[in-house]
């Protein structure tokens, strides 16, 4: 290493960015676990000015990639099943006016 990058200047600098890299993905990481325990949506703002992500932190950046990319499957599933079962209730045909319980086989 340089004599640069050995500076306490370089080391401080290095310091306050994994901190400010740690705190983004503590609040992400809540978020994506606020996010699956409501049903409102979670508003999302990108963290800015953070600069690179620090090499130590890149595997728990990771890990929180796949925790969301999962999150948008299962919702996505779970989006699918509604609309199908959603389907399944408007195809069955009124035969009265007036709200009337109505039940079906979903399964059979």
């Amino acid at each position: 290493m340089s004599p640069e990058q050995d500076s306490p200047a370089v080391e401080a600098a290095a310091v306050d960015a994994a901190g400010a890299w740690a705190d983004a993905l503590e609040r992400m990481e809540a978020e994506l676990h606020r996010a699956l325990a409501q049903a409102e949506p979670v508003p999302w703002r990108p963290p800015i000015a953070l600069g690179p992500i620090p090499p130590e932190l890149h595997d728990r950046a990771a890990r929180l990639l796949e925790a969301q990319l999962h999150t948008i499957r299962y919702l996505e599933d779970v989006r699918q099943t509604t609309a199908k079962h959603l389907a399944a209730v408007k195809s069955v045909p009124r035969t009265e006016p007036g709200p009337r319980p109505v039940y079906f086989d979903l399964l059979g």
